[in-house]
């Protein structure tokens, strides 16, 4: 973080702006959390350019940063807009192979137009390869021009914060729960696990679909010793699936500072604390190791 500066971290759902401020000098306190509710998707606003909506976001976030003298800026990347993929030592190894991989899931975008990223995970012969299009950020890349600093972070990324600022050295998932889809991350021993992504048109929808999702990614009904649920739908996903995380751990919904470990002025908020969540865990501005990209 540059010196001086608080660091914003800043989240999204449906038409609400979740926001989160540090304290620099006071370790884990927030100096103020908040949302900013508009008439349009802000995730689609600020991916498409809207020309209603964009200014709108824009000028919000430049208030903040000077309201709460922010010198950098953090904003959650959506899954929806990304591709991640696990793949074995032979290909991340082998460049040939590795960029007819690259090819094959971004088929139709210019490779210059592609962002790699290799995350380690907990099996040594794997790498998690995180893929951007370019093309699709560059609202985001406008969107935080005015911030010294500024850092797109993947939903899985937050588990890994959490990790870094709770000390957590067991086995846990956590599982962020928007209108249409849900990002799920596992971490065992102190390293990603696995991640993925679910798309649905109804949380009713989701048993079945975790259940196909689970039949090729065994840790997703693996033990876990919990199970933390975040995001604007959390209580209708729990509610969907609920009976598949009954043998796998206890679920905890980060709907307060307390299971959260933060402290804030504020105590009590007017919206649900747990659409927050992401903001919040990047304003703490714990970053966790991560591989530069493979260009």
């Amino acid at each position: 973080m540059a010196i001086g500066g608080s660091c914003l971290g800043v989240s999204y759902a449906d038409n609400h702006l979740f926001y989160s401020v540090n304290d620099p000098e006071k370790k884990d306190h927030l100096n103020h959390i908040g949302s900013i509710d508009f008439n349009f998707d802000v995730q689609q606003a600020i991916i498409t350019g809207s020309e209603n909506g964009f200014p709108a976001i824009k000028s919000s976030l430049e208030n903040l940063k000077e309201k709460f003298n922010c010198s950098t800026v953090k904003i959650l990347s959506p899954a929806t807009e990304e591709c991640w993929t696990i793949v074995p030592r032979s290909v991340y190894e082998d460049s040939s192979e590795r960029e007819a991989h690259i090819s094959l899931l971004m088929h139709g975008v210019q490779r210059s137009q592609v962002e790699t990223t290799w995350i380690p995970v907990s099996n040594a012969d794997y790498k998690l390869l995180l893929l951007r299009n370019t093309e699709t950020m560059q609202g985001f890349n406008y969107l935080l021009g005015e911030f010294t600093d500024s850092e797109y972070v993947a939903e899985f990324e937050i588990g890994a914060d959490w990790q870094t600022h709770s000390r957590a050295s067991g086995s846990f998932m956590k599982v962020y729960c928007q209108k249409n889809y849900i990002s799920a991350a596992s971490f065992i021993l102190g390293k990603l696990r696995g991640c993925t992504f679910i798309r649905h048109e109804n949380a009713a929808d989701l048993p079945y679909l975790w259940n196909m999702y689970a039949d090729k990614l065994s840790w997703m009904n693996g033990l876990h010793d919990t199970i933390y649920v975040y995001g604007q739908h959390s209580h209708s996903v729990i509610e969907s699936l609920s009976t598949f995380w009954d043998d796998s751990g206890p679920v905890q919904v980060m709907n307060s500072l307390q299971a959260m470990h933060v402290d804030a002025d504020e105590k009590t908020y007017g919206f649900k604390l747990e659409s927050a969540y992401p903001a919040i865990m990047m304003s703490l501005n714990k970053d966790a190791e991560i591989e530069d990209p493979t260009s």
